[in-house]
């Protein structure tokens, strides 16, 4: 594996389980976005903050921060919320926010993310790396659904289909504009979505 790699693959994988144990689940990344934004990380979720564009998608059009909260079970196959988390792209401007460009945009995501992780345990086919994504009607804010067709390169090296709430959000008092992603295997009426969709609403921008 090369540095790059291992670099990625240490802080998505090991720091997943072992190192946001030593932080309070209360306590933001040192890293985190400006103090005027608020994210409150659920009791037993793991959280990780990452410069944008990441290491392993340097053509992801987006410059700002990345956050993100992890259900308790991600990591696990057999768990009931295995791979089902929250992201925000808190940017520094304002993005396209149609289903193409994000769509592209989570394509670029994870096909480096898996490429960088698994790609030297695991054979990626690149045809599947897909994303498609619809409006939803009316949406006040913007909304997007659909799904992200990519690989699981932490733990099994298998396809996996990732269902897909995003939303566009408007940060005035900071100069700033977050896309909101929740992202799980799970059909959208399980129940590890109301779990997503709380913390998800528990995000301040202003």
């Amino acid at each position: 594996m090369n540095r790059t790699a291992y670099r990625i693959a240490l802080l998505l994988l090991l720091s997943w389980t072992f190192a946001c144990e030593a932080r309070s689940p209360n306590q933001p990344h040192a890293a985190a976005s400006e103090p005027s934004i608020r994210w409150p990380i659920p009791e037993g979720w793991k959280h990780e903050t990452f410069a944008l564009p990441p290491e392993f998608a340097p053509t992801l059009p987006y410059q700002g921060t990345e956050d993100l909260r992890f259900m308790p079970g991600f990591s696990s196959p057999t768990a009931p919320d295995f791979w089902s988390y929250d992201l925000v792209w808190w940017l520094d401007q304002p993005p396209a926010f149609q289903a193409t460009s994000l769509a592209q945009s989570l394509t670029t995501y994870f096909r480096g993310l898996s490429t960088a992780v698994g790609g030297s345990k695991y054979h990626f086919d690149p045809a599947r790396y897909r994303t498609v994504l619809t409006p939803v009607p009316a949406s006040e804010p913007s909304r997007l659904t659909g799904q992200v067709f990519t690989y699981d390169p932490f733990a099994t090296g298998q396809p996996i289909t990732l269902n897909v709430e995003a939303e566009l959000r408007s940060c005035p008092g900071t100069k700033q504009v977050a896309i909101m992603v929740a992202l799980s295997p799970k059909d959208t009426t399980d129940s590890v979505w109301k779990a997503l969709r709380a913390t998800a609403g528990t995000l301040v921008c202003h």
